[in-house]
């Protein structure tokens, strides 16, 4: 189709860069992915050369957050619930790398090593992401529409009533899309506190 703005035709694209965010038009994030992890795989020379220079633990732990990990979960919040099970695994590669480099001998496995450090799987960060963005929005006066809440026709109380409503999806990529997800994380937190 063609569309057009001021008598303009806008111009049709594969892929476009918002913001550091690789966005393609078959909307899966594979580009963005490989966008990020080959970005990130090229700053792990900073971790490479301050560990050859013997830093501590925690000087090389604030080195990868500030350098490769805000990197790994730059704009999280809106590709996080439509990733592939590879493109979970090829982020999740970086940190195991990272991880390495920071413990050197000390590394045994990814888990130990996360034990060690004391940081989360990525995957389980960026779900905290998710959560936290979504509770801003229930507080921003126009985001709230965002996360409606659910209408109780009825006046009895269930067992399994959630508290903000979930559009219904007919697609798996409808139902994996940001909102849906960050909806169901809502619930699902309200139901935890």
């Amino acid at each position: 189709t063609r569309l057009s703005v001021n008598n303009q035709n806008i111009d049709v694209v594969d892929n476009a860069k918002l913001l550091g965010t690789v966005l393609t038009n078959d909307l899966k994030w594979d580009s963005n992915t490989n966008k990020i992890v080959k970005s990130a795989n090229a700053r792990m020379q900073i971790l490479r050369e301050i560990s050859s220079f013997g830093a501590s633990l925690s000087d090389m732990k604030i080195i990868y957050f500030l350098f490769i990990n805000s990197l790994l979960e730059q704009s999280s919040e809106v590709w996080h619930s439509s990733l592939t099970k590879e493109n979970i695994q090829d982020l999740e590669h970086v940190q195991k790398s990272a991880l390495r480099i920071i413990l050197k001998n000390r590394y045994k496995s990814y888990k130990n090593a996360l034990n060690i450090l004391e940081i989360d799987k990525l995957s389980d960060r960026r779900e905290k992401l998710c959560l936290q963005f979504a509770k801003k929005c229930l507080k921003h006066p126009k985001l709230k529409q965002i996360f409606p809440l659910n209408n109780k026709n009825h006046s009895m109380e269930t067992r399994n009533e959630e508290t903000y409503a979930v559009k219904f999806a007919n697609t798996s990529r409808l139902q994996n899309s940001a909102i849906l997800y960050m909806q169901r994380l809502l619930n699902e937190d309200d139901k935890i506190n």
